[in-house]
């Protein structure tokens, strides 16, 4: 598995052309070495600068896509509450999940699961099951494992009203982001490549049993 962090990158002023550019020569080089089932994660925090506003996550995919043929499966908006600065600021940066072969890519989704919305009302035996909203059949309407997280990441606090509505939404912590990413798309004791991880990452890949290698790249 292979994770790119570009915060760093970001707060060190590259360009947009810059960083476009050598993202796409990176994932080339990471599409040469990853195994079939691998998967890579690309962490794209939004950014204002002199190039304007510009949708990072969406732009690099472009980019990646037109050089590179990786899959993308999944683009993950995590809300990250932004940094002090301006009013003008991102509050949420975006995870691009690409595989080499949709085919065979590990994804293990119960590895991620939370807990279910509105257990507290509905659990029982009256809405056990429910038509699938992407086909005609019928499934179960709350998996034994758990919620599946979606691609929207926040944290909801529900716990205000006795009726479990969401009462406010909170950053979700980037780390604990990584750290699904992670769960998802490997299993215990393989390889970890990172670019641009810092330790708070490398920590979340040793308690997750995984074994970690850097990739040094220069933009």
């Amino acid at each position: 598995m292979y994770i790119v962090d570009l915060h760093s990158v970001f707060q060190e002023g590259h360009s947009r052309t810059e960083i476009e550019s050598g993202v796409s020569e990176l994932c080339e080089e990471i599409y040469e070495k990853m195994a079939e089932d691998e998967t890579l994660w690309v962490c794209a925090p939004n950014q204002y600068s002199a190039d304007g506003c510009w949708p990072v996550g969406m732009s690099l995919a472009e980019s990646i896509r037109a050089e590179v043929p990786l899959v993308l499966k999944n683009i993950i908006s995590i809300h990250t509450g932004g940094q002090s600065g301006g009013d003008f600021r991102p509050v949420y940066e975006e995870v691009l999940f690409l595989v080499k072969d949709k085919r065979k890519y590990k994804f293990d989704k119960d590895a991620i699961r939370v807990e279910h919305v509105y257990k507290g009302n509905e659990w029982g035996g009256e809405r056990e099951t429910g038509l699938s909203a992407y086909h005609s059949t019928e499934v179960r309407r709350y998996n034994p494992e758990g919620k599946d997280p979606g691609n929207l990441w926040i944290t909801e606090v529900r716990d205000e009203t006795p009726n479990e509505e969401v009462d406010e939404s909170l950053p979700f912590d980037r780390y604990e982001a990584f750290r699904r990413c992670i769960r998802a798309g490997s299993h215990k004791g393989e390889t970890i490549f990172t670019v641009g991880a810092n330790g708070s990452t490398e920590s979340i890949i040793d308690e997750e049993g995984r074994n970690h290698e850097v990739l040094e790249v220069d933009f």
